[in-house]
This record gives structure tokens, C-alpha cells and sequence, in this order.
């Protein structure tokens, strides 16, 4: 059985929540793993910047149901190499039509979508994880207006091949 470990905040998440994580783990983090467990950006493009390549979205599985989309998805480089995976419930009352629109077209990732369309997004981390053995992971919400429009579970291989 896998070890699991995870540092939950619900104010936001800091570099002591990256100490306390690697306390209980028993892990140390290369300055990689500590900035994906910390970024506020948008996870594809500083996966593009880290990995010099370009990338795309593959998306796994889709589904609609009660106004919320449940997306599970890949991010791939140039190379086809998995560099991300995202579990994603997005609750469609609280977004634009035509960004919602182009959600369901399977086409582009969530964060690449919002700013297109110029959305003013705030992402909240609320908890960061350790399986032991196999990945990182960071589970945050992002809001506009005050309302919870996403909420999504990233994980990050420990070994890509290049």
C-alpha cells in the first residue's frame, strides 16, 4: 500500500506547508516539485517553460451532469511524455458561455482557456500531497467574482522520460 502524504490549509499554502510536508514525508523536494507545489500560474505553460517543449491537452474523460463538468486530462509534451494529470469539476453556472462553450470542445486546458478569454481568476491551493514512490499532487480552487468556478486535483509524475 502507497504512503500517503498531505498538508491541508485552508488560508493558502506556503513554503512552511512545503517544510511541514517534507518533514512527515521524509522527502526532500528539488526546487521542480517545491515550485509545482506552490505555483499560482497556469500549470501548462510553466510545464512548457520547465520542459522546454511545447505541450497539449489530452482529455481522458469528460462528462456533464447538473451543471458541473467532471474532466479528468493529461498534459503531453512535443515528445508525448505525460507531464501532469488534473482531475477537474467545473461548475458551469458561475462561467461565461462562450468560455464554458469551449470547455466542452475538449480542445484546450482549463487554465489556457480562462486566459484567452481574459477571466480574472484567483487560484486558492489548499492542500499539497506526497505518494510516496510516485507523485506529487495539489488540489486548489480557482474563483471569479467571488465564486468558486473550478475545483482541481493536479498530480505530477516524479520520473518523466525525456
Amino acid at each position: 500500500m502507497d504512503r500517503i502524504y498531505q498538508v491541508k490549509n485552508h488560508h493558502f499554502i506556503t513554503n512552511n506547508d512545503i517544510f511541514k510536508l517534507e518533514v512527515i514525508s521524509h522527502k526532500k523536494f528539488d526546487l521542480l516539485q517545491r515550485i509545482m507545489l506552490i505555483d499560482l500560474g497556469n500549470t501548462q505553460q510553466l510545464l512548457e517553460v520547465i520542459n522546454n517543449t511545447e505541450t497539449a491537452i489530452r482529455v481522458i474523460e469528460q462528462t456533464e451532469e447538473k451543471n458541473i463538468i467532471s474532466r479528468k486530462s493529461c498534459i503531453i509534451s512535443s515528445t508525448n511524455n505525460v507531464l501532469a494529470f488534473a482531475n477537474s469539476k467545473i461548475y458551469c453556472r458561475k462561467i461565461p458561455l462562450d468560455v464554458l462553450s469551449e470547455i466542452r470542445d475538449c480542445k484546450r486546458g482549463i487554465g489556457k482557456i480562462l486566459l484567452y478569454h481574459r477571466l480574472e481568476i484567483f487560484k486558492k491551493i489548499t492542500e499539497i500531497g506526497y505518494v510516496e514512490g510516485h507523485h506529487i499532487f495539489k488540489n486548489y480552487s480557482l474563483y471569479h467574482k467571488e465564486n468558486v468556478i473550478c475545483k482541481i486535483n493536479e498530480i505530477f509524475p516524479l520520473k518523466i522520460n525525456k
